[in-house]
């Protein structure tokens, strides 16, 4: 077991000992969980992460209103720090059940929420690259292919290993597609996996937040600070154009792990956004504009998750490490 796991296994295992009620009152940062994807149905492009079903997802919300109140974008930025138990939901990536399944419930149910886009994905012109490599290993799955499997294997990417392919292997991937007759662009066509103009729009009108998840979700660790500034520039300037948010706002694809503050500096000077997201869990940052978001779907028990990461946050306190530095 990696030693910079051994902690969180201890808080999951502790979790379990906690009551939501005792545990849940503990100061902690705004609470922010978020999502990819709600369905019912099985996604041949997603296999990279465990998306809830509706029934499901709709049991995790009932969780949270019975111990946080809903709270939109702007009464985040405006209201930071806040002592009221509070949660903001978001949504990562901009794919269709979003408008058409996920956003439905949540009007049901009164919780605001923003939704993250990838603008050079909208209207289903291209493909994120974790979901190119779904769709191969749905392929080999159903049949082997020894040419596709060979080049994979030479690029370090066989079998389960294909999820981890990163966006500058994109090229090697549409490689293997073309081995195994697997049209990306068919897909986008005909299964449009992506929230439209119009959907977003809509989504805005709803009284729904939209921001930004950079143009087309690379790895931001592998970028040079001025390629991360662009990915920002530029789907903050297609955002303000298309869009025009009330609130400027952009959660950073993957992890905000490896941004230099210097980014940062840079986003908040420039006025491109009033506020970013990371995706550290529940921690501080010491980034006044800068939020950490909890990922949800992750492996293991829905509550015991959520009760390990407070747990987690409390042992991070006893050692000053609960606050994320730039």
């Amino acid at each position: 077991m990696k030693m910079k796991k051994f902690p969180r296994v201890i808080s999951k295992q502790l979790g379990r000992l906690v009551s939501e009620k005792s545990i849940f009152k503990v100061a902690a940062p705004v609470f922010l969980p978020f999502y990819h994807v709600v369905s019912d149905e099985k996604l041949p492009h997603i296999l990279n992460y465990n998306y809830r079903d509706s029934i499901q997802f709709v049991k995790e919300l009932d969780f949270y209103l019975k111990y946080f109140k809903p709270v939109s974008l702007k009464y985040i930025v405006e209201n930071r720090p806040t002592k009221q138990k509070v949660f903001h939901l978001s949504f990562d990536d901009g794919l269709r059940e979003c408008a058409e399944v996920i956003a439905p419930i949540l009007l049901r149910k009164g919780i605001p929420a923003t939704f993250f886009v990838n603008t050079g994905f909208v209207d289903n012109k291209r493909l994120f690259h974790k979901y190119k490599a779904s769709l191969i290993l749905s392929e080999l799955q159903k049949k082997q292919n020894p040419s596709a499997e060979k080049l994979l294997a030479e690029n370090n990417l066989a079998g389960s290993a294909v999820l981890k392919a990163e966006f500058a292997q994109a090229r090697i991937l549409d490689d293997v597609a073309e081995i195994l007759n697997l049209d990306f662009g068919y897909f986008l066509k005909t299964q449009k996996p992506y929230a439209t103009t119009e959907q977003i729009l809509k989504l805005q009108s709803d009284g729904f937040s939209i921001g930004a998840h950079s143009v087309d979700h690379p790895e931001f660790y592998n970028l040079s600070e001025e390629e991360q500034l662009e990915q920002v520039r530029t789907s903050m300037i297609w955002l303000n154009e298309n869009i025009e948010p009330e609130i400027k706002t952009f959660a950073f694809p993957f992890t905000d792990f490896g941004v230099p503050v210097g980014v940062l500096k840079t986003i908040h000077k420039e006025q491109f956004c009033d506020v970013t997201f990371g995706t550290a869990g529940l921690k501080y940052d010491n980034f006044g504009t800068h939020l950490q978001r909890y990922p949800v779907e992750i492996s293991g028990d829905f509550t015991t998750n959520l009760k390990g990461e407070w747990v987690y946050l409390l042992l991070r306190k006893t050692i000053g490490k609960a606050t994320v530095v730039h």
